[in-house]
């Protein structure tokens, strides 16, 4: 069987648009996604004066039927801008790749707790917090903590308490 000179060249030449096409399912992560997410994080800016009020709830994951393994959270950034009354935190969950999962930061400052609670979702290799932040409008001034917690199906963790001031 030969193959025509046209018929092979043509072939050559639609190679590399084959190849380079297929190279961009590589580079983009959420291939065939269907859109943007949707859910905006929630905000909880009401004070109480019992940290675990607001706290407990979110740090309790949904119970399930398999066993719960420990989450290891790692701090990317945190910033406290005492200009803008916020702290903003960006975490990711370094041991699980996966969606689903919720991301809640809590500032404590005199006994009185904020927080913000986001979605989580798969970053490559491990998972992200969307980027939380809180207003430390209510809070006075002085030593505080914060820390995040992490809660899925499978995973449930936090970071250790994390000593910040408000000025």
């Amino acid at each position: 069987m030969r193959i025509s000179k046209s018929k092979l060249a043509l072939a050559l030449a639609a190679a590399p648009l084959a190849l380079g096409l297929t190279g961009c399912s590589l580079l983009y992560p959420h291939w065939g996604a269907t859109g943007l997410p949707s859910d905006t994080p929630s905000v909880s800016d009401s004070a109480s004066a019992d940290p675990s009020a607001s706290a407990s709830a979110s740090e309790t994951p949904t119970p399930s039927a398999t066993p719960v393994q420990l989450a290891k959270l790692h701090i990317i950034q945190s910033n406290l801008d005492a200009t803008a009354g916020v702290i903003d935190v960006i975490t990711e969950i370094t041991n699980v790749a996966e969606d689903g999962g919720t991301c809640t930061l809590s500032i404590t400052a005199g006994g009185v707790t904020k927080s913000q609670t986001v979605k989580a979702e798969i970053n490559v290799d491990s998972t992200q917090c969307f980027p939380m932040e809180v207003t430390l409008t209510g809070l006075p001034k002085g030593p505080a903590t914060f820390k995040v917690v992490y809660a899925s199906k499978g995973f449930a963790g936090s970071t250790g308490p994390q000593a910040v001031t408000i000025q």
